[in-house]
């Protein structure tokens, strides 16, 4: 196995876990991948995030065919997802899907999560909501696909109606910070609020 493969792996693991452990998810629920060489590695359906392993990470190719499956194991339902953001953005390296609360709450609402920091306001630039449709749905795809070919390549998070966040970014490591602070970002708007 090549190291960028095994290194690949290894992020797909470390954030997976991180992520679950952050509550930017729960239960089995979320969804990880990397861009690697004329595909992509996405983490099993019905898998927890606490619980990948590099046997429940999956090979499948821009098409959506699964070229590699060490445990026989189905995708995570929302490839299609990842697959029209990886198409749409070829700069996007890492593809971090999860439903942390306080951003949840404003994707539920329909609203834009407001920047009132000026971390947020350096880092983020926006998040703009996509309209709802089923999770796992090609319909989800296209509405994913349709709004970032109408925005601006600076763009590296979406809101999902009624369903969570997606953050893309050039690593891992940087979309997971991403919903790290979306997710602070959410919070902090929301408590201000009752002060």
């Amino acid at each position: 196995m090549e190291k960028e493969y095994r290194d690949k792996l290894a992020d797909i693991i470390k954030y997976s876990v991180l992520g679950y452990d952050r509550f930017l998810t729960i239960a089995d629920s979320g969804n990880v991948s990397s861009r690697h060489q004329e595909g992509i590695l996405i983490t099993a359906s019905g898998v927890s995030l606490k619980e990948v392993t590099k046997e429940s990470v999956l090979y499948v190719g821009m098409d959506g065919e699964v070229l590699s499956n060490p445990a026989g194991l189905k995708p995570s339902k929302e490839t299609q997802m990842h697959l029209a953001i990886y198409r749409q953005r070829p700069d996007v390296q890492s593809v971090y899907h999860v439903h942390p609360a306080y951003a949840t709450i404003y994707a539920i609402k329909g609203k834009e999560i407001p920047f009132l920091t000026s971390t947020a306001k350096r880092k983020i630039i926006a998040t703009p909501l996509v309209p709802y449709a089923p999770p796992g749905s090609e319909e989800l795809g296209r509405y994913v696909s349709d709004t970032l070919s109408r925005e601006d390549r600076s763009i590296h998070s979406l809101l999902l109606k009624d369903h969570g966040i997606v953050t893309f970014e050039t690593s891992l490591e940087r979309s997971f910070y991403l919903a790290e602070l979306l997710e602070m970002t959410a919070k902090i708007a929301i408590l201000s609020k009752s002060i």
